[in-house]
């Protein structure tokens, strides 16, 4: 269960020298990802109009299209929901970044969104250092983006169609749900996975298939509301 703590402002760290934007309350790293909750500035990329929190995915199954996989590179774009504190977020952050080295050459992009609130850019920086994370991350300090996908646990990983600069549409995803099923449910770890859902979604994709499995029932912490 994710730790309880007063309400603060808070702004991401750079983890490399790259300059940082704030648009419409998130704090984002570069400014390729200013799209991202369909901010308004004339500056930003802007996403689809604020839509209501995409259905749980075991409501999504059979109700909505998936979304169409490009044929030029990048053809998908990761979204890597953490936290600092939880601990299957952690021991999950080496085959993270074993992902990102074997699919990134491949035209996938992945994104970690801290989406435990409120944490602090220190906080943040110790992590990223700690399991040395070399994907770009996010705090998503107004929980906007993970209201906009409709997440509740962590980890828990979407996949868009596209790259970062593409227009989101959260009900059009290509996989969402865990990692893998090393943790079958909460309380309960495998010495190791049997299947490793999202390196399959991804393998898939990069072939210019749909993912055989389009969604998986993620299990972690729970986020506050």
């Amino acid at each position: 269960m994710l730790n309880t703590r007063p309400e603060r402002t808070v702004e991401i760290l750079p983890p490399a020298p790259i300059v940082l934007l704030k648009r419409c309350g998130a704090v984002v790293v570069g400014a390729t990802l200013l799209m991202l909750i369909g901010c308004s500035s004339p500056t930003a990329l802007t996403g689809p109009p604020s839509s209501p929190t995409p259905p749980s995915p075991t409501d999504t199954t059979n109700t909505t299209p998936a979304a169409s996989i490009p044929n030029s590179l990048p053809h998908a774009t990761v979204w890597l929901f953490i936290s600092t504190d939880c601990p299957i977020c952690n021991n999950y952050q080496p085959e993270l970044e074993r992902l990102r080295a074997r699919y990134t050459p491949l035209g996938i992009e992945f994104i970690g969104v801290y989406a435990e609130v409120p944490v602090s850019a220190t906080e943040v920086g110790e992590h990223v250092r700690q399991f040395a994370i070399t994907y770009p991350t996010i705090i998503d300090d107004d929980r906007a983006i993970r209201k906009r996908f409709g997440v509740r646990f962590v980890p828990e990983v979407i996949v868009t169609a596209g790259g970062r600069g593409a227009t989101i549409d959260p009900f059009a995803f290509l996989y969402r749900g865990r990692i893998d099923d090393q943790y079958p449910e909460r309380g309960s770890r495998r010495p190791s996975a049997t299947t490793h859902d999202l390196n399959d979604a991804l393998r898939d994709i990069t072939q210019g298939r749909a993912p055989a499995a389009r969604v998986t029932t993620p299990v972690g912490c729970v986020l506050e509301p």
